[in-house]
């Protein structure tokens, strides 16, 4: 077997390491764990939910804010009713890309839901796109 190259090595653990956050955004969000989800986010950062309209042909932007507005969102959430069913993300990472300090990661995703009944169904499905910087 060739000797294995150590750039070629570094990335692959780098994208590894990519994949298991991208994964445990899934499971902070599946145990409601809010705050800890928020945490994985930069101090400057957006998030962005997009759909596309059929009726205009074009994406277009259904919720965005910076990580500080949503953190103020998330704090509310104990104020509202809230629908009962548990959730699952089932998600996979299908692009990941390093480029030093910097990363994009583009993952499908497909939300399960079971109501109090024990009745499950898919609830959402999509895409994630994720640009990544590395801090610390």
């Amino acid at each position: 077997m060739a000797q294995s190259d150590p750039a070629a090595v570094f990335e692959l653990l780098e994208k590894e390491e990519i994949r298991a956050l991208i994964q445990e955004t899934a499971v902070r969000l599946d145990r409601e764990n809010f705050d800890g989800w928020l945490e994985l986010f930069a101090a400057k950062s957006e998030y962005e939910l997009t759909a596309y309209s059929s009726e205009i042909k074009a994406s277009m932007s259904w919720w965005k804010s910076t990580r500080e507005e949503l953190g103020k969102i998330l704090d509310e959430i104990p104020q509202h009713i809230r629908d009962a069913g548990r959730r699952i993300h089932l998600v996979v990472p299908v692009l990941v890309s390093v480029a030093g300090a910097t990363a994009s990661a583009r993952s499908q995703f497909a939300i399960l839901r079971t109501d109090r009944g024990g009745h499950s169904g898919v609830y959402a499905v999509g895409c994630y796109e994720d640009e990544l910087i590395k801090e610390s």
